[in-house]
């Protein structure tokens, strides 16, 4: 019978080992090996007591009435396009539709959002009379940049190593305030990353191919904009949807969604269901040490025991995979992107404590900005009982988290992440509280996580290292080796879940762990020539419609 490896129990493992035991023969064989002492990776959710926590606890205090939820990853996903249609169908099968929080656009923490400028926190207008009667200093230059933005000469080039930096490219199409100071902070929200490093084309690829597509940003945009889904995706979203259409509809028209009891809920309940698969087996606290290909199979090293299997499929972080198999058969770039350390601190205040902003959080520009912020390396801060409302008992309590550092992070702090007391985190969260927002209350209760190489760095030219570590995969792995996760396409949660399902679903159908008529990389996603995008933004909604049905 065929077997299966998966390596690595974060959301990606998790969700491959879960589209392997639907659609793989029953007679597969799948085995999940987590290096840690839990699955789940960087989702983690805690009911605390009050007091000070100095990382996340193990368990939940669920007896107390007092306790409050703190997330110390992802804290909401989006459920929009294709992989928010395959997330809310994974959401159905585990039977967790009666655990949604979901927050709809018109709510305060979907329409108000704020970037801090020039010494004071900039409400973004969520209107066109308030772009045009309440403009905030934020946007003194960005009207007129977006004006002659249509005819700023196009640089693109069309070839496969046509990529630039983010900051590159929007202060060439707008300006250097619009690149440092609006885009700056979406990227620290986002990648906890520097917009002058990071790859255009990897990182906000809509803004890279309408400018590669139509001459512009704005053109494209005004037209409808590249769409960024292949019919592949949209044919898998219209599949989940098929189920109950009216429930989908209702669901994507929320801004976003989460569970009452934290987002740690959908990993739970993913490794819940895998247990209650015969064929899969899930093993834990046995970190890998070595992967080796072996005529037709892999052998997989553990500090614990050693496994052989007909595939492995790869959902560590890239630079682990270059660590367990630089030994035999050495893949490139897996390490070339570096990855940034975020301190997450969590803050709860009592109900007499007030905030006096209304929205989702604010974040923070580059450290470029003509005005730099009082409190360097503060990437931004999340105002989480606006944002995410029916989780606590007392609702009238303010709930922050505080994200420091990122590649920054040697701005907030003059120690490596390993070297940093979580009590110096904590104190400058404090110490942003306070600067930015006004806040000088202590807290009654706090946890603190150091979260060391969290989010990875799409440096420029990263579509094109990938397509040439697909190469080297097919050619030195063959059969026997797939890739997955948040180092090659996406960071966001909904993205590695639909990632992983797309990756199962062509080696299930394309024989690779049968008959073996295909090699399935994992990365064989090729970039669409200017044609083709342009002929998937002439197709009208009909057209689309059609195609998925058949």
């Amino acid at each position: 019978m065929p077997s299966v490896a998966v390596l690595g129990g974060g959301i990606s493992g998790l969700s491959t080992a879960y589209y392997l035991a639907r659609y793989a023969p029953r007679a597969t064989q799948i085995t999940l090996i987590e290096g840690s002492d839990r699955v789940g990776g960087w989702i983690r959710s805690r009911r605390v007591e009050p007091g000070f926590h100095a990382t996340c606890p193990k368990s939940n205090a669920v007896n107390n009435e007092n306790s409050v939820l703190f997330e110390s990853g992802p804290r909401s996903l989006r459920p929009v396009g294709a992989s928010g249609a395959v997330v809310l169908e994974m959401i159905r099968e585990l039977s967790l539709v009666e655990d949604l929080v979901a927050v709809p656009k018109y709510d305060p923490s979907a329409r108000n959002r704020y970037i801090y400028y020039d010494g004071s926190i900039n409400k973004l207008p969520n209107s066109l009379s308030s772009l045009l009667f309440h403009k905030p200093p934020i946007l003194k230059s960005v009207i007129p940049s977006i004006l002659k933005e249509p005819f700023v000469r196009s640089a693109r080039t069309g070839k496969e190593d046509d990529d630039e930096t983010l900051y590159s490219l929007v202060s060439r199409r707008f300006n250097e305030h619009v690149a440092l100071d609006l885009v700056g902070s979406m990227v620290h929200g986002i990648y906890a990353g520097d917009i002058k490093k990071l790859s255009a084309r990897s990182v906000l690829k809509m803004l890279f191919e309408n400018e590669r597509v139509y001459g512009s940003i704005m053109k494209g945009l005004i037209r409808g904009g590249v769409n960024m889904e292949t019919f592949r995706e949209r044919g898998i979203a219209a599949r989940a949807r098929k189920e109950d259409p009216d429930w989908f509809a209702k669901m994507e028209a929320m801004s976003v969604i989460g569970f009452k009891d934290g987002t740690e809920m959908l990993t739970e309940q993913l490794k819940n269901w895998l247990e209650q698969c015969e064929n899969v087996n899930i093993v834990t606290g046995e970190p890998v040490t070595k992967l080796q290909v072996q005529g037709s199979e892999s052998k997989i090293t553990t500090t614990k025991r050693v496994i052989h299997t007909d595939h492995t499929i790869s959902a560590l972080p890239s630079n682990i995979l270059d660590t367990i198999t630089s030994s035999t058969l050495s893949l490139p770039h897996l390490s070339y992107n570096p990855l940034v350390d975020v301190a997450v601190v969590n803050l709860a205040y009592s109900p007499d404590v007030k905030l006096k902003y209304d929205g989702f959080g604010f974040l923070t520009p580059h450290p470029d900005s003509k005005y730099p912020i009082p409190v360097p390396g503060t990437l931004g801060v999340v105002f989480d009982s606006n944002a995410m409302r029916g989780q606590d008992t007392n609702d009238d309590r303010l709930k922050a988290t505080v994200m420091i550092g990122g590649h920054q992070w040697f701005n907030a702090f003059k120690v490596p992440i390993d070297q940093l007391d979580p009590e110096d985190a904590y104190r400058y969260a404090l110490k942003s509280m306070s600067s930015f927002l006004g806040i000088d209350a202590q807290p009654e209760y706090s946890m603190v996580n150091l979260q060391a190489k969290c989010i990875p760095q799409y440096l420029v030219g990263h579509q094109q290292r990938l397509g040439e570590l697909d190469q080297v995969l097919e050619r030195d792995y063959g059969h026997t080796l797939s890739v997955t996760g948040a180092s090659y396409w996406s960071v966001s949660v909904p993205d590695c879940i639909k990632n992983s399902r797309e990756l199962v679903e062509e080696l299930v159908v394309s024989g690779a762990l049968g008959s073996k008529d295909k090699v399935v990389t994992g990365l064989g996603r090729s970039g669409l020539s200017t044609e083709d995008m342009m002929d998937s933004a002439r197709l009208s909604k009909s057209h689309v419609n059609i195609l998925m049905k058949s």
